[in-house]
């Protein structure tokens, strides 16, 4: 009795690792697991799904925004971003990151890549404000 268990939980095993890939936890597919969760919601609202109304993503008039790219820095890396219609802004290949502007509905296209290991909202500069001395 004992070999039957092991040759169907053999065949379950293998049945599961050669299934094509599916959309996983949440009905992300294996690109989407890489992108940052609001870039997410902003790409729904860009293709007319509902979203939450403030993810504090900045899309310009272009359709683009400015993302921190996670995958090491390759000029086969510049080219994908520029075939995509982005703007490298900066690299930095000791952090294997590549600051661009993409357009928001290439970032699923450029995440499938293999190399991509994450995309996330660049971080922006901000500068602090004197507080207003009058208020007291």
């Amino acid at each position: 009795m004992l070999p039957y268990i092991l040759i169907a939980a053999a065949a379950a095993f293998l049945s599961v690792e050669q299934a094509p890939s599916a959309p996983a936890k949440g009905g992300r597919t294996p690109a989407q697991q890489k992108i940052n969760a609001q870039i997410l919601f902003e790409i729904d609202r860009a293709r007319g799904k509902e979203a939450p109304p403030e993810t504090g993503i900045r899309v310009d008039e272009r359709g683009r925004v400015l993302v921190d790219v996670r995958a090491p820095v390759t000029d086969a890396l510049t080219r994908t971003i520029r075939r995509l219609g982005g703007v490298v802004v900066s690299t930095s290949p000791a952090h294997e990151s590549t600051i661009a502007s993409i357009p928001l509905l290439k970032l699923e296209t450029l995440a499938a890549d293999t190399a991509v290991k994450f995309i996330e909202p660049a971080a922006e500069a901000t500068t602090l404000s004197k507080p207003d001395r009058g208020a007291r």
